[in-house]
């Protein structure tokens, strides 16, 4: 058997197939680098909101700053007042967009006489026995 080369050339198809297929992979790359960077961003905004209020005076260990895109959801439990506090000292940082303020103080729930509107997700606080007895 003789085994015989011809070169021809590559049909406009397959150079185009080839093009998008190099064109989506570098895509790919790039949207995740620039995933990558948001998260980043996130990351940084939540640490300088977190640190925001440990300035204030604020206990990190219950209270708790998270970002995503700008946008800082205030978490954890306090005092009275506390959750007021904590938004004020988020506001203040640079490039806080909004504050979401899902801190739970007493008084949170529809026991504190406030009724909940209607389609309202409800949020409860449980306390143990040992809680109770802490405070």
């Amino acid at each position: 058997m003789v085994s015989r080369r011809t070169s021809q050339p590559i049909g406009r198809a397959a150079r185009a197939a080839g093009a998008a297929l190099l064109a989506a992979t570098l895509g790919v790359g790039c949207a995740s680098s620039a995933h990558n960077a948001s998260t980043a961003a996130d990351r940084e905004l939540s640490r300088r909101a977190n640190e925001a209020l440990a300035q204030a005076g604020l206990d990190t260990h219950r209270l708790e700053a998270r970002s995503y895109r700008g946008v800082v959801a205030l978490l954890g439990q306090g005092q009275d007042g506390e959750a007021q506090e904590a938004q004020r000292a988020v506001l203040s940082v640079p490039g806080v967009v909004r504050v979401n303020n899902l801190v739970l103080s007493r008084g949170s729930s529809t026991s504190s006489g406030f009724s909940r509107a209607k389609g309202a997700p409800i949020i409860a606080r449980v306390e143990t026995a040992q809680q109770a007895k802490e405070e």
